[in-house]
C-alpha cells in the first residue's frame, strides 16, 4: 500500500486532532455557570471530524481499503443546528425554548449513514451513485443556509433586545458568532461551487488552512464568550414584539407617558448617571421606580431610540461640551470618551459620528 502524505491531509490532520481535543475542553467549560459551551463544543467536534473522510481520501487509505469509505461524518444536516442553538443559549434570549427540532434532521442523517457504512463495497458504490444519497446532501447544504439565515436573523433580535437593556453591549453584542455564520455560509457555497469546476492543489491548500484557522478562533472565542443574562423577564421573542409594539402605540401622545419620561431624562442629566460604563435599564428603573419594560416602551415609542442609543446621545452631548472646554487640552479625545462614559475608543467614535456627522478629533479641532 503506497500511502500518499501531503501537506493537504497533514494541515487537515491537524484540524481534525485540534478539534476534537477543543471540543472535549467546551464540553468541560460547559459545567461553569456562565458559559454554555455544550453545543459549540459538539459543534466543534463534529466540524473536525468533517474532516476525516477527506483525509483518508488524500491519503490514498480509501483507495486499498474501499471498507472506510462512506464514514458518517458529513454532516451536512447538523453543523449549522449545533452552532444555532448554541447561539441561542449564550444570547439575551436564552430563556425562550430553543430551537432543538433543528437537531432531528442531522441525527437522522447519521443515523442512516452509519447503516451505510456497515453495508458491503458494492452496495456502498450503488447507495453513492444513487440519487437519493446525492438529494440527502443536496438536502443538507439547504438545510444549512435555512438554518444560518435563521440564525442571523435571531442574532439580529438579540442585539435589539440587548440595546433595550445595556449600554455597554461591545462583548455582548454576539458580532463574532455572526461573522462566522457569513463566512461559513460562503465558504459552504465556494465549495458547493468548487465541485463544478477543476480546482487545483493550492484551493484545496486554501481550504484546509481556513478550516484550521476557524477552529481554533472559534474554540477561543467560545472561551472568552460569556452568556449575555437579561435583566428583564422575557416571553417568547416573537410574542414579546408584538406586546411591545401594540404596547409603544398606546403608549404614544400619553400624558402620563409624557411626564415619565420627563423624570427620566431630568433624573440621567441631575445624577450624570450616562458617566457610569457599564449602566443598565435596571439601574434607571430601581431609581426612578418605574418598571424597566415602561421605560424601554417610553424610549421606543416617543424618542424612536432604544435605551442604548438614548444613553449615548447623553454621553455625546457632555463629550462635545468637553471637547470645546481646557479639559481637551488635558485629556486625549479617548480619555473624554471615558469620562463620559464610553469604554471603549471604537464606541465612542460610532456614536459621536452617529449623532454629529464628524468624529470627536475632527470637532475638536474645528472648535
Amino acid at each position: 500500500m503506497e500511502i500518499n502524505y501531503n501537506i493537504v491531509s497533514l494541515i487537515d490532520t491537524l484540524g481534525l486532532i485540534q478539534g476534537v481535543i477543543l471540543g472535549l475542553l467546551l464540553i468541560i467549560i460547559n459545567r461553569k455557570k456562565d458559559k454554555s459551551t455544550l453545543f459549540l463544543g459538539w459543534f466543534i467536534i463534529v466540524y473536525a471530524l468533517n474532516l476525516l473522510p477527506a483525509i483518508l481520501e488524500d491519503l490514498n487509505i480509501t483507495t486499498y481499503y474501499p471498507q472506510y469509505n462512506l464514514l458518517p461524518f458529513e454532516f451536512t444536516w447538523l453543523l449549522f443546528p449545533l452552532f444555532y442553538i448554541y447561539v441561542q443559549q449564550v444570547s439575551i434570549l436564552s430563556k425562550n425554548k430553543l430551537s432543538y427540532w433543528t437537531l432531528i434532521p442531522g441525527i437522522a442523517e447519521f443515523i442512516i449513514g452509519v447503516f451505510v457504512f456497515f453495508q458491503d463495497n458494492d452496495s456502498k458504490t450503488t447507495i453513492e451513485e444513487s440519487l437519493w444519497y446525492n438529494l440527502i446532501l443536496l438536502g443538507g447544504v439547504l438545510f444549512s443556509f435555512f438554518i444560518g439565515f435563521r440564525t442571523l436573523n435571531f442574532i439580529k433580535k438579540h442585539t435589539k433586545e440587548l440595546k433595550d437593556q445595556y449600554t455597554s453591549t461591545e462583548y455582548r453584542e454576539l458580532r463574532w458568532a455572526r461573522g462566522f455564520v457569513g463566512f461559513g455560509l460562503l465558504l459552504t457555497f465556494v465549495a458547493i461551487a468548487s465541485e463544478f469546476f477543476d480546482t487545483g492543489f493550492y484551493f484545496h491548500l486554501t481550504l484546509s488552512t481556513i478550516n484550521v484557522m476557524l477552529l481554533y478562533w472559534i474554540s477561543v472565542r467560545g472561551i472568552l464568550q460569556q452568556n449575555v443574562k437579561t435583566l428583564i423577564p422575557i416571553e417568547d421573542s416573537e410574542k414579546t414584539t408584538d406586546k411591545r409594539d401594540k404596547a409603544n402605540d398606546s403608549l404614544i401622545n400619553n400624558e402620563s407617558t409624557t411626564q415619565l419620561l420627563q423624570e427620566i431624562e431630568k433624573f440621567i442629566q441631575d445624577e450624570k448617571v450616562y458617566t457610569v460604563p457599564d449602566l443598565t435599564i435596571i439601574d434607571i428603573a430601581e431609581k426612578i421606580g418605574a418598571h424597566p419594560k415602561r421605560i424601554s416602551g417610553v424610549i421606543n415609542s416617543q424618542l424612536n431610540q432604544n435605551f442604548n442609543s438614548y444613553i449615548n446621545s447623553f454621553r455625546v452631548e457632555k463629550a462635545k461640551e468637553l471637547l470645546r472646554s481646557d479639559i481637551a487640552n488635558s485629556l486625549s479625545v479617548e480619555g473624554i470618551g471615558n469620562e463620559v462614559g464610553f469604554q471603549s475608543k471604537s464606541t465612542f467614535y460610532d456614536a459621536f459620528r452617529k449623532y454629529t456627522g464628524t468624529t470627536p478629533s475632527r470637532f475638536k479641532n474645528s472648535e
